[in-house]
């Protein structure tokens, strides 16, 4: 799997304004009208249960295909947004304080949610993605950054077009009154993706690992429920603009750093093997495709995004140890704890036996 290929898998699974950041005396929040598009897959049960939790109202509108069981609790409005511009005549009938916009795939949904909902939102959230910028040749991009020219020919556009072009239609439509988040790769409870999760079952079932590179390239991904706490955060507090939401701690993290953490964690035997990019794909051992969320600094600096304006507005991170184990747990809950890597149609990082046999070609060059 190369990168373009995870940002379309991620889809499957600036200055604030002039808006005062000053909660209100005695950290008083009033009770918000909130509107959530989706919200019953991945990030969007995350959304729903952080404005539930800090008391706000919620209400659901989605086909009420995807788990139609969750929040039998809440009221849902029923519609598809496949079905263009009527679809959003039933949220019509009343004033949302908030429509927050849960990753859809085509921009030409957020154009028609954003023209309906004009009149009827005082502010609209949307969950865009670090994959909007225009390359990432240096570290630390930041909310000020170029993002992707769009080609005229909507045909060639792909995951980082769609997000690109639909930050522009909410804040074309809401240009003093919206909030984009901008997430890095994001895992935790519900994650249906097996990238990070490749690391970790192999770490529980104590293979030997053969590791990314030297181990000094940076990781950043970011815990689900960090996103939604923040995306209530941005509201309650009057945060509009862009903000990076990466993780998956304040300061980078490398990879060996948190393998030897996750091994620790999950008191793994694992040993794990370092070596080189030159060396690995000179065994036809690739980032990404076979080494899952490795992003190498001699290719660029996906994984070196600046955090620094959502730190400074109050972006408060989980121990990265209850990431990893709301990832394994849920795999236990809805997943296969005995999946096998590098094999099927869609295969995740590398098979055991190739595994093998590039660490025992190592061990040659080594010894």
């Amino acid at each position: 799997m190369d990168r373009r290929t995870f940002m379309e898998a991620m889809a499957l699974s600036a200055v604030s304004l002039g808006l005062s950041n000053v909660v209100s005396c005695a950290n008083f929040k009033p009770k918000l009208d909130v509107l959530v598009l989706g919200g019953t897959y991945f990030l969007g049960p995350a959304i729903v249960n952080a404005f539930r939790n800090a008391g706000h109202a919620v209400t659901l509108f989605n086909r009420g295909l995807t788990n139609p069981d969750l929040f039998p609790d809440l009221p849902h409005i029923f519609g598809d947004r496949e079905n263009g511009p009527e679809a959003y005549l039933a949220l019509q009938h009343k004033q949302w304080d908030l429509v927050i916009d849960v990753w859809p795939q085509r921009s030409v949904l957020v154009d028609e949610s954003t023209a309906a909902l004009q009149s009827y939102a005082k502010h609209y959230s949307f969950i865009s993605s670090v994959a909007v910028y225009k390359n990432f040749n240096e570290a630390g991009r930041s909310e000020d950054d170029s993002v992707l020219d769009l080609p005229k020919d909507k045909s060639t556009w792909g995951y980082s077009e769609e997000k690109a072009a639909s930050e522009k239609l909410v804040s074309d439509r809401f240009p003093n009154n919206h909030t984009i988040l901008r997430p890095g790769p994001i895992k935790g409870w519900r994650d249906p993706a097996h990238d990070l999760l490749y690391w970790l079952l192999k770490l529980q079932r104590n293979e030997d690992i053969l590791a990314p590179g030297n181990g000094n390239d940076p990781l950043q991904f970011i815990d689900v429920k960090d996103v939604a706490k923040f995306a209530v955060r941005a509201i309650e507090n009057k945060l509009a603009g862009i903000y990076n939401c990466v993780g998956p701690k304040e300061n980078v993290l490398v990879w060996k750093d948190f393998l030897n953490l996750a091994k620790t964690h999950l008191q793994s035997t694992s040993k794990l093997y370092w070596s080189d990019k030159e060396f690995l794909e000179n065994h036809e051992v690739y980032a990404w495709e076979h080494l899952p969320l490795w992003a190498p600094i001699s290719d660029d600096f996906f994984m070196e995004v600046s955090n620094a304006k959502a730190v400074a507005a109050g972006f408060n991170y989980s121990p990265l140890e209850k990431t990893l184990d709301d990832c394994l747990a849920w795999c236990r809950t809805k997943g296969n704890p005995d999946m096998l890597f590098g094999v099927g149609d869609e295969p995740v990082g590398i098979t055991v036996q190739k595994e093998k046999e590039v660490i025992e070609s190592l061990e040659r060059r080594d010894n």
